[in-house]
This record gives structure tokens, C-alpha cells and sequence, in this order.
């Protein structure tokens, strides 16, 4: 049997080497590629999905209150009374109701208060609940009579924009008379603290449950 010779021997050439690393660098390129865009989108969603769960918490929160309360009284920093918003008097302002038809305009401040209806938890039957978007911090703040008021927005979220719209606020009996069921429409438009890059936008109607007579 004739043994093979070094030359005979099969192997790789220099070119096929060379051509083998080449596609391999490609192949890899692409795959670390594909990766890092995966990551990327997923720390992307789970910072919206931060941001939706956190909006939507706050507007079910005041939507909760406010569609079993009554009395609606809707203000804003340059027509409430003096303290509206700070808790220092003013705190309960009586059977009074207000309209808001256009919303807060270039206010700083403006919120819907009300009487909780039902049996309070929060001694809300004496002390109305006030929900009020502040523009100098970019957050929503709920406050109970004279309380200090409390943000039901986490740190993560910048509300930059908000809106209340109220409307039938008015009784039957009042002057003039009102037919239309108290209805409160929120609009709150929100960015990631850390990523300004994207607005998101939620808006919701709520009315009244009690029969407005």
C-alpha cells in the first residue's frame, strides 16, 4: 500500500480561510446585530408599558372618585378662591358647583373637587376630594379637605399636560336651570422622566352616577 505524500494530503487553503472567516465575521455581525436591536426594543416597551401602567392607575384613580361623587366644582389657579390649591382655607367651599368648558388654559394649576358619594372611608362626606394637575412640578395631586396634597403619579412619570373639562355641573334647580348630567372629561398627555423622546396621551369622559335633580 503506497502511503500518501504531504503534497496529496487534504486540507483548507489560505483563500478558503480567508473566505470561511469572512462569512463567519458576517454572520456573527449580524446576529449580535439582531440582538442588541432586540434588547434595545425591549427595554424601549418596557419603558412604555412603565409609563401606560403608571398613567392609567392615576386616571382610574380620579375617574373612581369623581364618578361617584357630587358637587363638582372645577377651578383653576386664576379663578378659584384663595387656597384652593394649597389647602389653606377654602377646603370646603359648600354646596357651590362650577363649570370648566374650556379646560385650564395657560393656568399653572387647575383640578375638579367633589363630595364622595356613598359611605366615605376618608371622611370625604364633610371634606371634599380635590384632584388638580400642577404645571410648575408635572404631576397630578389628590387632596382631602385641608390635607397636604399627595401625588398619585410615580417619580418615573412627567405629566406635561392636563386638562379638565366639566360640564352640567349645575343643578336642575339652579338659575339658570341645567338639564345635562354632570359630566367630567380628563385629558392627560405624559412622558418618561428619563426619555422626553415620546408623548403618550390618555383621555376618558366620566359622568355623574347620582341622578342630577
Amino acid at each position: 500500500m503506497v502511503s500518501q505524500t504531504y503534497s496529496q494530503r487534504q486540507g483548507f487553503t489560505l483563500i478558503e480561510m480567508i473566505v470561511s472567516l469572512g462569512i463567519f465575521s458576517i454572520v456573527v455581525t449580524t446576529a449580535v446585530g439582531a440582538m442588541l436591536i432586540l434588547i434595545s426594543t425591549n427595554r424601549q416597551l418596557q419603558s412604555e408599558q412603565s409609563v401606560m401602567t403608571n398613567l392609567s392607575f392615576a386616571l382610574d384613580t380620579m375617574t373612581r372618585e369623581i364618578r361617584t361623587g357630587y358637587n363638582y366644582y372645577c377651578a383653576n389657579d386664576a379663578s378659584s378662591p384663595s387656597g384652593f390649591f394649597t389647602g389653606n382655607g377654602h377646603e370646603d367651599i359648600g354646596p357651590d358647583v362650577q363649570d370648566c368648558p374650556s379646560g385650564r388654559g395657560n393656568t399653572s394649576q387647575q383640578g375638579v373637587s367633589f363630595y364622595e358619594g356613598g359611605n366615605s372611608l376618608t371622611g370625604a362626606t364633610t371634606n371634599r376630594v380635590l384632584y388638580y394637575f400642577d404645571n410648575n412640578t408635572k404631576s397630578l395631586y389628590r387632596r382631602l379637605g385641608n390635607g397636604s396634597p399627595q401625588s398619585i403619579v410615580s417619580s418615573g412619570l412627567s405629566i406635561i399636560d392636563a386638562q379638565f373639562y366639566v360640564t352640567g355641573a349645575y343643578s336642575v334647580g339652579a338659575v339658570p336651570a341645567n338639564y345635562e348630567q354632570p359630566t367630567v372629561t380628563i385629558y392627560l398627555a405624559a412622558q418618561d422622566a428619563n426619555d422626553a423622546s415620546r408623548t403618550y396621551y390618555l383621555q376618558t369622559t366620566v359622568t355623574q352616577r347620582i341622578l342630577d335633580i
